[in-house]
């Protein structure tokens, strides 16, 4: 069964007299434990059908589906559960909190929790390869590291999907593959569904399917 599911998936924006589709009738379905790579370059689309995917945007129309729930039809209140609960995100630019420790920043992601926060911090900063920069401010920290924090956040509620949006983005090429490197060692070890939005051709040799977007469809798979 799918794990996500996106159905006659439209997204619109009005520019002027114009309307933009961004997201333009995508079906696509996304299996348990797949790490799939869509490819395409800037404004095609990519970024804003991750942000519907994720809940993050609402579609103009169609159905999103999210292990059988259709998140297009539920209330704010059980959405923002299922993203807090089932889907961790990553961002190009981290988006970490420079007057907390790499840590603390990991940590903020579970402030609703009361048990064994700091062990699971320590056992996730492990994970990801930068315990030794656990009580470092983000400033102090170098664009990969930044990014392994990121990705140590993603995963510290333990989400069955991974979404990551130009993960690789702020980085240069070697930096680039150890994270991609990392992510799909993590996917193999947890069996966590990844979906990767990139314009890097590089990115393909790590996932298990690549699909390709251009003017808000996919146009190969």
């Amino acid at each position: 069964m799918a794990i996500i599911e996106a159905k006659n998936l439209y997204k619109e924006y009005r520019q002027g007299s114009k309307t933009i589709k961004a997201v333009d009738g995508i079906n696509l379905k996304i299996e348990k434990g797949e790490f799939l790579v869509i490819l395409g370059p800037s404004g095609c689309g990519k970024t804003t059908f991750l942000q519907l995917l994720g809940g993050l945007e609402s579609p103009t129309s169609g159905e999103i589906l999210i292990d059988g729930v259709d998140i297009t039809k539920i209330k704010e209140r059980r959405l923002a559960k299922i993203r807090r609960d089932k889907i961790g995100f990553i961002f190009q630019s981290f988006n970490l909190i420079p007057t907390l420790t790499a840590s603390q920043n990991v940590e903020a992601a579970i402030a609703h929790q009361k048990k064994n926060r700091v062990e699971r911090v320590k056992k996730m900063l492990e994970k990801v390869g930068i315990a030794s920069r656990a009580n470092h401010l983000p400033g102090l920290l170098s664009g990969g590291e930044q990014q392994r924090v990121a990705i140590a956040r993603a995963l510290i509620n333990e989400p069955s999907i991974i979404l990551a949006d130009e993960p690789t983005g702020n980085l240069d090429s070697k930096t680039g593959e150890e994270i991609l490197s990392l992510l799909r060692e993590l996917n193999k070890k947890f069996q966590q569904t990844i979906v990767l939005v990139t314009h890097s051709e590089y990115a393909k040799k790590f996932a298990d399917r690549v699909i390709k977007m251009r003017d808000g469809k996919i146009t190969s798979s």
